[in-house]
């Protein structure tokens, strides 16, 4: 009996020990996944914009006011996965560690699309950009063009993440001056994410981003201070460029940014 208890106690400290690490693993693998749909998802459109004069898709999305609508639905062919269907995997749409997704109502494991996109606006509602009155002043401050650049057919080389202001601000580059950078497709985030409280879908924690430059301790004091917090995954493009990042959801208590 003596013998079996030590047997039983030595394979629960073990167990504990290993738990951990097997958790790690397997956290790993889902982040392996969800990365590989973003360069998938890139890819496509990419591919798109080959076929279509070096233009990004035109596509809107029907999340942003119903989260329980089927992006995949016929009826609404200019919805972000009825554009991009025949050019990205049918697997690279749903990220294994998703938390949140579309039907919302669908629920866990039966979501059709776990990412979210900078899409025109919603269905029926979004102005491509050759319609927008704003648009080609040649003004890199243009509303049209500057304000964050979202997937409404314009020339891919105009696409950016970046939110460019008139005001002085920490970073500048050749488009003009910019604090913050969003991304163009992101993992989904359940909870409040707009007051700060999103669920994240991945387990990997980070300090900081790299990818903000000068405002990056402005970003810091927005997404809630120092130290780890749980991250999501989010895709930045400039141009043709994009990046991937793990990254903390940013809090935007900012005014004007």
């Amino acid at each position: 009996m003596i013998e079996l208890l030590v047997v039983v106690s030595i394979i629960s400290v073990l167990l504990t020990i290993l738990l951990p690490s097997l958790r790690d693993a397997r956290s790993q693998a889902k982040r392996v996944v969800c990365k590989n749909n973003l360069r998938s998802i890139w890819t496509g459109i990419r591919t798109y914009s080959l076929e279509y004069n070096d233009r990004t898709p035109f596509f809107e999305d029907p999340n942003l006011t119903d989260p329980n609508a089927d992006p995949f639905d016929p009826e609404m062919p200019t919805s972000v996965g009825n554009v991009l269907f025949r050019y990205v995997k049918e697997k690279s749409w749903v990220c294994p560690a998703a938390v949140a997704g579309f039907p919302a109502n669908a629920g866990r494991g039966k979501w059709k699309m776990t990412y979210t996109f900078s899409a025109a606006g919603p269905i029926g509602k979004g102005i491509p950009y050759d319609a927008n009155p704003a648009a080609g002043t040649g003004d890199v401050l243009d509303p049209a063009v500057s304000n964050y650049m979202h997937f409404d057919g314009r020339p891919i080389r105009l696409l950016d993440g970046r939110r460019y202001v008139s005001v002085p601000a920490l970073n500048h580059n050749a488009k003009g001056n910019w604090n913050v950078k969003r991304a163009v497709i992101a993992d989904a985030l359940a909870g409040q994410p707009m007051i700060g409280k999103p669920k994240y879908p991945h387990f990997g924690y980070v300090d900081k981003r790299l990818d903000l430059k000068a405002a990056r301790k402005q970003f810091e004091h927005n997404s809630g201070g120092g130290g780890k917090k749980p991250a999501y995954y989010e895709l930045h493009a400039d141009g043709t460029r994009a990046e991937i990042y793990l990254t903390r959801f940013w809090v935007p208590h900012w005014p004007g940014y």
